[in-house]
C-alpha cells in the first residue's frame, strides 16, 4: 500500500476514536453515580422539611382501653331490712350577729345498714360545703341595717329501703331584701356499695331515658300548671337537655324530678316536681343497675 493510502486511512479514523472516547467516558461517569446510590455510599439526597404527624380526632379501631368506670364498685351483703334514718339539728351564729345558720340533715343509724358511715359522711360533706359557701360569701353582705341573713336547710325522704336511700335538701336563704333564694338538692345512694348514683348508674342509654323524662315532663307540667302553664318556658326548662333534669330523686313509684324556681314558670309557679313511672323508664334502664328492680327487671342471683 502507498504511503498517502495509509495516512488517509488513519485520518479517517480519528472522528471515530473521538466520538468512542466521548462514549468510554460517559458511561464510566454513569457508573459512578449510580455506584453511589446503593447501600453504603455517602451520598444523601437533598433534605426535605419535617411534618410532625397531628393528633387525630378519629376514635381507633378495635377494643376500648379499660378506664376507672369500668372498675366494679365493691359491695358487701345487706340485711333484709331498711335503714333507721336519723335527723340531725344543727346551727351557727356569727359573733357580731349578721348571719345565722340553722339546718337539719339526715343521717342513717350506725350499724342499721353496713356502710352507714360512709353515706353520712357524704351527706355530711355536701351540707358542709353549702354552708360554707354561705357564711365566706352572701352572709357577710348585709343588705338592710339591722337585718340578720338567715340560711334555713331541711328535708325530705323521698325513699328509704334495704338496697337504696333518697334525699332532697332544702335550702331557704333570704339574704336579699326581697324574695328569699330557694334551692333544691338530691342526693341518692346504693347502700350495697354506698356511692352517690348518677344517671349512668341508672340508665343504660342516657341521652334516651332524658328524652323520655323531658316529654313526659312538659305534660304532666301542662296539667298541673294549669292556667300558669307557659309551653314556651315549660319547653326550654324541661326540654331534652340533661341538665334540666339535675334534681332527680329515687321513689318507689317512679323518678322524681324537681325543677328549680322560674326553671318552668313564673315565680307564681314555684318549684314544682314530677313523677315518671318506672314503666316508662324500663326499656332504658341498666338491665343489672342498682334501680333496676324498681322497674321489675330481673336482679342478678
Amino acid at each position: 500500500m502507498e504511503p498517502s493510502h495509509f495516512l488517509g486511512r488513519i485520518k479517517g479514523l480519528f472522528p471515530i476514536a473521538a466520538l468512542a472516547l466521548v462514549a468510554l467516558v460517559a458511561v464510566t461517569t454513569a457508573m459512578t453515580i449510580l455506584g453511589n446510590t446503593q447501600a453504603g455510599a455517602t451520598f444523601e439526597p437533598p433534605s426535605l422539611p419535617v411534618v410532625k404527624p397531628t393528633a387525630s380526632t378519629t376514635a381507633p379501631s378495635g377494643p376500648a382501653l379499660a378506664t376507672e368506670t369500668d372498675t366494679p364498685v365493691p359491695t358487701v351483703p345487706l340485711p333484709s331490712t331498711p335503714p333507721v334514718v336519723l335527723t340531725i339539728y344543727k346551727g351557727d351564729r356569727d359573733p357580731h350577729r349578721i348571719w345565722f345558720v340553722v339546718w337539719r340533715y339526715p343521717q342513717l343509724r350506725t350499724g342499721s345498714t353496713p356502710l352507714a358511715g360512709v353515706v353520712n359522711q357524704d351527706i355530711v360533706d355536701e351540707v358542709t360545703t353549702r354552708i360554707a359557701t354561705f357564711e365566706e360569701g352572701p352572709a357577710v353582705q348585709q343588705q338592710l341595717p339591722g337585718k340578720t341573713n338567715n340560711l334555713t336547710g331541711t328535708f325530705t325522704v323521698d325513699m328509704v329501703s334495704w338496697d337504696l336511700v333518697s334525699f332532697t335538701l332544702k335550702w331557704v336563704d333570704d339574704t336579699a331584701p326581697g324574695h328569699p333564694s330557694i334551692n333544691i338538692e338530691t342526693v341518692n345512694y346504693a347502700l350495697d356499695s354506698g356511692q352517690r348514683l348518677d344517671f349512668g348508674q341508672i340508665f343504660l342509654d342516657t341521652q334516651a331515658a332524658v328524652a323520655i323524662i323531658s316529654q313526659q315532663s312538659q305534660e304532666q307540667l301542662r296539667k298541673s300548671l294549669g292556667k300558669r302553664y307557659d309551653a314556651t318556658l315549660v319547653a326550654a326548662g324541661a326540654g331534652a337537655v340533661a341538665d334540666n333534669f339535675d334534681d332527680w330523686a329515687l321513689t318507689p313509684a317512679g323518678l322524681k324530678v324537681v325543677f328549680a324556681e322560674f326553671q318552668v314558670g313564673t315565680a307564681a309557679v314555684g318549684m314544682p316536681s314530677v313523677s315518671i313511672p318506672w314503666a316508662s323508664l324500663k326499656g332504658v334502664m341498666q338491665p343489672n343497675g342498682p334501680a333496676a328492680r324498681l322497674a321489675g327487671l330481673p336482679t342478678p342471683g
